[in-house]
């Protein structure tokens, strides 16, 4: 009699890719497996709770004792600067107080602040414990000043005047500069783009910067007995410098080392004949154009005579 076939006989036949496997679930089920994930989410986050508590609790110790702690009260503003602002127009400017702590100063917003002035090139400003604060400023140092009817500017005046420096930076005047800038030199502009003239940057007209260029050369011309007082620019390809003496150059926009070599040899040349240089045009390289001043008239017995 033939053995009746067992059904586990087929599994040997089975391969791995052929089995079934069942995974049972229900409602009952996803809710404790839910149920599961948010009281360890609960517990995650009463452990970040607990130490974002702590970690406030101890900064803001530390910041109050900080604050409040005498030994950290300002004393000393170590201040240092290559123009004319003070210590205490800084310490205004960058909004430090001198009576709190130095940990009271926002030291990003101080420096900043003193940035963003059109005469400050950079500033730094840092803590020094235990009661210091150092600031280092670095100005614009005038050498100059911009004139044009366009722009609404008049040089040597406190209130409409706008001050450059040998770069061409653009500032205005503060009453610590006026002293310092009175007397210097005027560039005149007639033809003027606001857009040109940008406040706390390079100046980029042109014609100024050739005039500006021939500002710092006179500059560095060493024991000379006289001053620019006026430099003009005249049209696209020359310049009018008149001096303190009452003379009168004619410069081009470019070769003003030349140009001043003659201007310089011109001067010379009428000291020595004892006679004073009125005008001279320095545009050719020979056979240069000038004049001298003609002597006053000396009254003799009364009456006037000129000298021819």
């Amino acid at each position: 009699m033939a053995r009746k076939k067992d059904k586990r006989d087929g599994d040997r036949f089975l391969t791995d890719e052929r089995k079934l496997y069942l995974r049972v679930t229900s409602p009952r089920i996803v809710f404790y497996q839910c149920a599961a994930i948010f009281k360890r989410l609960f517990k995650l986050l009463l452990v970040l709770g607990v130490i974002g508590g702590l970690v406030y609790y101890l900064t803001d110790s530390i910041t109050k004792h900080l604050n409040t702690n005498e030994k950290f009260t300002l004393r000393h503003l170590d201040f240092e600067s290559n123009g004319h602002m003070t210590a205490e127009e800084a310490a205004q400017i960058a909004g430090i107080s001198l009576t709190e702590s130095i940990f009271k100063v926002d030291i990003d917003v101080a420096e900043q602040r003193l940035r963003e002035l059109p005469e400050v090139v950079s500033a730094e400003v840092e803590r020094r414990l235990y009661d210091t604060i150092k600031v280092r400023v670095v100005e614009r140092v005038p050498v100059a000043w911009i004139e044009s009817s366009l722009l609404k500017v008049r040089g040597r005046s406190q209130q409409e005047g706008l001050l450059v420096d040998e770069k061409g930076g653009l500032f205005l005047c503060g009453a610590s500069l006026w002293k310092v800038a009175e007397a210097l030199p005027v560039i005149v502009v007639k033809k003027a783009d606001p857009d040109e003239f940008p406040l706390g940057a390079e100046m980029l007209h042109k014609d100024g910067k050739r005039a500006l260029d021939l500002v710092n050369r006179v500059q560095q011309v060493p024991e000379k007995d006289w001053a620019l007082d006026r430099v003009e620019v005249l049209n696209f390809y020359s310049l009018k410098a008149t001096s303190d003496d009452g003379v009168e150059a004619t410069f081009g926009m470019y070769e003003h080392e030349r140009q001043l070599e003659d201007l310089l040899a011109a001067r010379r040349h009428a000291r020595e004949t004892g006679r004073k240089l009125d005008w001279i045009n320095l545009l050719p390289e020979h056979n240069i154009p000038g004049g001298f001043k003609v002597p006053k008239a000396v009254p003799v017995d009364g009456v006037s005579e000129e000298n021819d």
